[in-house]
């Protein structure tokens, strides 16, 4: 997936206009991490870098001081999507579907098809891509 300097601009200018509670040390990982906090799951904190990367703090239960490192396209889609409702600015983002696209399997499945959880095979997107022939 190619990352766009209008998304890292998004990104950067997110970031900055974050109040000063959300760059609190003792309530968010964005400074150390210069990165946007997204959302949390039961015990991991997820945030987007300005360079495309998915950042995960805590992802290993067993180890909550490391952080996962994505740049795959689903994690970095799912992570559009999720933060798309806490900043509406990230949808902008968001690819467009395009003609040919097909349905993902996972929305005939009430819980992905109401977002309660994020499909790792379409990015949360609720379509999968045409298949070139």
């Amino acid at each position: 997936m190619v990352w766009s300097r209008r998304a890292e601009q998004i990104l950067l200018r997110l970031i900055g206009e974050l109040p000063s509670e959300q760059l609190d040390p003792t309530r968010t990982h964005t400074v150390r991490l210069g990165a946007l906090h997204i959302g949390t799951s039961m015990w991991a904190d997820y945030y987007l870098r300005p360079n495309g990367d998915v950042v995960v703090v805590g992802e290993d239960y067993d180890h909550p001081e490391v952080d996962t490192v994505y740049s795959d396209r689903s994690n970095v889609m799912k992570l559009l999507v999720w933060g798309s409702k806490r900043y509406p600015k990230l949808g902008e983002l968001i690819p467009v579907r395009p003609p040919g696209a097909v349905d993902c399997p996972c929305r005939a499945i009430p819980i992905f098809a109401e977002g309660k959880v994020l499909c790792s095979k379409c990015g949360a997107l609720g379509w999968l891509a045409p298949t070139v022939t």
